[in-house]
């Protein structure tokens, strides 16, 4: 479908809605979106490759695994 077309539909849509919830909804879409993401903040976040393997292999051994 072209972008253009569907552009259009999405805004007749959204024209012929009446309930507030749904465009309340549409409108934390537009400002998630339109947010900077932070990679500094994100990066500061994340776990080392080593904490990964190693949470992950408690969670398998973790598992009720059948003999």
């Amino acid at each position: 479908m072209d972008l253009a077309l569907e552009k259009s539909e999405i805004i007749k849509w959204i024209n012929s809605l009446d309930n507030p919830t749904i465009i309340e909804q549409i409108k934390r879409i537009k400002k998630r979106e339109t947010e900077p993401f932070d990679f500094e903040k994100e990066w500061a976040n994340g776990i080392s490759i080593e904490e990964a393997r190693k949470k992950t292999s408690d969670f398998i051994d973790g598992l009720p695994w059948k003999k």
